[in-house]
């Protein structure tokens, strides 16, 4: 257990702000880079969720955390394990579509989408719904006008919708479901214009409906126009495909009721793919500023509170997410599942990117919304090594979001975007230690001058 020095701790909560930013911590800068190029290594392969990367991160996470000093707060340890889905997949040579018995080409032709169930159908006589949109109360129904009920029918339906209106168009799920309720076996779908938005054919979760539900790219209607479509036999076969990721969270216990959450993801996007910005052959994302920057922060930041020689008057949770870049599946499970209860949770720090600050650049910080107690903290915490950029955006595309939804007061802390977000380019040898240091130094002033405050209040911002 750390020394109990509440007036050193209030003394220099108050006066060390001014003073440490300006510093350049060279220890921690020592630590910040072992463990940026560690993370950022060929070896970790991009840290994808799910694969052998990953592990290698988590693994090195987890020794991290032991090495500090700090308690395994995880379900198997320092890791809390989850599982989450990676994407929908069709069955080779099962999923199959045949119009006017012409043969289609899965992909080429046409696509199940997130709609569609597993089924099969066998010539069953298609019929044009229009739009497929019934909305008598505005005086406008496709389905009045047609001269035979679609019940055990294919629906044919143009998922755009017809010009002057004069109201908002349905979903395509509500026309989904008022043609499954008006009897139809199957849906065909395709767009009449072009460059409207049709739905994916890309997608990691299947939401039926109980019938099969197709899209036919312009390509399907090349031998046989929308107008002469008679029949058609229908097979889809797809499934959801998945996957295990990893958070993991040590705990420092200063015996309070209080817990304050320290976190950044240190996932990233492997070789490339979905949400990549490069063009190029593979390559993998070492993803050096995104996230390994933010994670070595939460290491030391860690470091900085189990060897301060403070008894702090919060507990922390120091959390590494995984999953962040799959839609902040990471955080949003620790909100689901937390390993301490979520009432216990004073507020949060998430840092992302936090490694590329130049001369004259701001540190931004987002979420000040989340609570009245941020803005007139941080006004009086200018720091002479660089200014703050203040922002609401307390949902923003970061874990700090799934905590403001959970009803605690969260922060994001970064250094902003630059040409090498989501690239291979995206290395260690580009990360500004010392200027990260600096960060670090006054992020820790700060969570000392918030351990004054108690239990901070939360707000949840009109928008």
């Amino acid at each position: 257990m750390k020394n109990t020095l509440l007036l050193l701790s209030f003394l220099f909560s108050f006066i060390a702000l001014s003073q440490d930013c300006e510093k350049i911590n060279k220890k921690a800068v020592k630590r910040l880079k072992v463990d940026v190029s560690t993370l950022a290594s060929d070896q970790m392969e991009g840290r994808n969720p799910g694969t052998s990367g990953e592990i290698k991160a988590r693994d090195y996470l987890s020794k991290r955390m032991n090495e500090i000093g700090l308690t395994p707060k995880g379900t198997d340890g320092f890791v809390q394990a989850f599982s989450y889905f990676e994407q929908v997949k069709q069955k080779p040579n099962k999923t199959t579509l045949r119009i006017n018995n012409k043969h289609l080409k899965l992909n080429h032709h046409f696509y199940p989408i997130y709609l569609s169930a597993n089924a099969s159908i066998i010539d069953v006589p298609v019929f044009s719904a229009g739009y497929g949109i019934h909305k008598p109360s505005s005086g406008y129904s496709d389905y009045e006008n047609l001269d035979l009920n679609i019940n055990d029918y294919i629906a044919l339906i143009d998922i755009t919708s017809p010009k002057n209106l004069g109201f908002e168009a349905p979903d395509l799920l509500s026309r989904a479901i008022e043609a499954l309720d008006r009897g139809a076996v199957a849906l065909l779908l395709y767009s009449s214009q072009k460059g409207f938005k049709v739905p994916s054919s890309s997608f990691n979760r299947i939401q039926s409906i109980g019938i099969p539900v197709v899209f036919l790219k312009s390509s399907s209607f090349k031998d046989v126009p929308v107008g002469l479509v008679e029949n058609a036999s229908l097979t889809v076969s797809q499934y959801e495909v998945p996957s295990q990721a990893h958070n993991v969270i040590g705990y420092l216990d200063n015996a309070s009721e209080n817990t304050v959450v320290i976190c950044g993801h240190y996932d990233h996007l492997g070789y490339g793919g979905q949400g990549s910005m490069y063009k190029g052959p593979r390559k993998i994302h070492n993803g050096a500023d995104d996230n390994a920057s933010g994670t070595a922060a939460v290491l030391e930041l860690a470091y900085f509170l189990k060897n301060n020689k403070l008894q702090e008057k919060n507990n922390y949770l120091f959390i590494a997410f995984s999953a962040e870049e799959k839609g902040l599946l990471g955080s949003q499970y620790f909100v689901a599942e937390p390993s301490l209860p979520l009432s216990q949770i004073n507020f949060v720090i998430n840092m992302d990117m936090v490694g590329r600050m130049e001369e004259g650049m701001p540190l931004t910080i987002e979420g000040i919304g989340s609570s009245k107690s941020w803005k007139p903290t941080l006004q009086e915490s200018a720091c002479k090594a660089f200014p703050f950029t203040l922002k609401n955006r307390e949902d923003g595309p970061s874990d700090h979001a799934a905590f403001y939804h959970a009803g605690i007061p969260a922060l994001h802390m970064w250094t902003g975007n630059h040409n090498d977000y989501h690239k291979p380019s995206d290395d260690t040898e580009k990360i500004n230690f010392e200027a990260e240091s600096q960060i670090i130094s006054f992020i820790e002033s700060f969570i000392l001058i918030m351990d004054q405050k108690g239990k901070i209040d939360f707000h949840l911002r009109a928008k």
